[in-house]
């Protein structure tokens, strides 16, 4: 159980015991005895991810995207696979997911009808799950490449965990994915971002090194902008930081589909920084329109208390790709202008 539930229940039978007394000092202090009713706070309700880990798994301590979690399996040959946690604030179709991964299995996207070859449901504990195995095509080895997608729908929310591995080891750890989907506490609130919390963090020993997106772009980055973290997940990182140790983190990726499409990416973003979530007719509040390298695209601008957000998104026919600068609120302000010419000199190679 998270931390936080066992606070929680801490302060409930507090609040129990206090009303208790209380009530005894009414009836018995006083010549009219009365009755007295107090209201004891429900458990924390508070948006959290949490989860047990296998033995043989692994945290990997960058989280890039749209992850909560990202993990891989320790063995012998060194870390292995893929595990996330991707939580939506919408529900996202089952197409819209497959397709996320269908290029890099190296498969023609799907439609409402070919998913069907593909999903199953699963009974886990008490919940289920829809459950997609894509392969690569035309291999039968241990070694083919398959993506395990399980994907849980709750309170109108889609909750998506990826297992991205050699066929081997998926099937290895089929009793562990089990286990940890089991173990998983997800439960969020409204007007506050999704927290993941793991009860135990287990750096990474090694570098894990998977291939980057390709990189169809070329910009001009302005003389102030630094490199930033490194990540499989970016195609451009970087980082801009001042003398009170305040900084944003400026980053380019690319993933396939829409990825839950312009709101689902908005809210999540949104939620990064302490804003509520909104709905379709409020997009205009933190969205305009944007053209990127000659296409179609989108600005983002909000601002919370202390950190800001501004993001370029372009959706093409396969694909989306996210130009996003966050972090500190005062240096997002004075970047504004910067990031709006760096959008400007995105332009395709060629």
């Amino acid at each position: 159980m998270p931390c936080s539930d066992s606070k929680s229940e801490k302060y409930t039978w507090l609040n129990f015991l206090f009303s208790g007394i209380f009530l005894f000092l009414s009836v018995s202090c006083s010549e009219q005895p009365s009755i007295k009713t107090y209201t004891i706070p429900t458990e924390y309700v508070g948006p959290v991810v949490s989860w047990k880990l296998p033995e043989n798994w692994g945290e990997n301590p960058d989280l890039s995207g749209p992850m909560a979690g990202s993990f891989h399996i320790v063995t012998k040959a060194g870390q292995k696979g893929r595990i996330g946690v991707m939580p939506f604030r919408e529900n996202v179709s089952t197409v819209d997911v497959a397709n996320m991964f269908s290029r890099e299995m190296g498969l023609p996207s799907f439609d409402k009808d070919s998913i069907k070859s593909v999903i199953t449901e699963k009974n886990i504990g008490e919940r289920t799950f829809e459950w997609l195995r894509l392969q690569e095509p035309g291999a039968t080895s241990s070694q083919t490449r398959t993506a395990l997608l399980a994907l849980l729908r709750q309170e109108g929310e889609t909750w998506l965990f990826p297992f991205i591995a050699d066929q081997q080891i998926i099937n290895q750890e089929l009793n562990n994915f089990s286990n940890f989907l089991e173990s998983c506490t997800l439960r969020s609130a409204k007007n506050k971002p999704i927290v993941a919390l793991s009860p135990v963090r287990q750096p990474a020993k090694n570098k894990i090194t998977s291939k980057k997106p390709p990189n169809p772009w070329s910009w001009r980055i302005p003389e102030n902008w630094l490199p930033g973290k490194k990540s499989s997940m970016r195609v451009g990182s970087f980082m801009i930081g001042n003398d009170q140790d305040n900084s944003v983190d400026i980053s380019i990726t690319s993933f396939p589909g829409d990825v839950g499409g312009l709101l689902a990416n908005v809210n999540r973003w949104i939620g990064q920084i302490d804003l509520p979530p909104i709905n379709d007719a409020s997009l205009s509040k933190y969205c305009s329109s944007f053209k990127l390298s000659s296409s179609d695209g989108h600005f983002v601008e909000a601002y919370g208390e202390k950190k800001g957000l501004l993001a370029g998104i372009l959706f093409l026919e396969n694909e989306s790709w996210f130009f996003k600068m966050m972090g500190d609120l005062n240096l997002i302000k004075n970047e504004k202008q910067s990031f709006i010419d760096f959008l400007k000199s995105v332009k395709e190679k060629g």
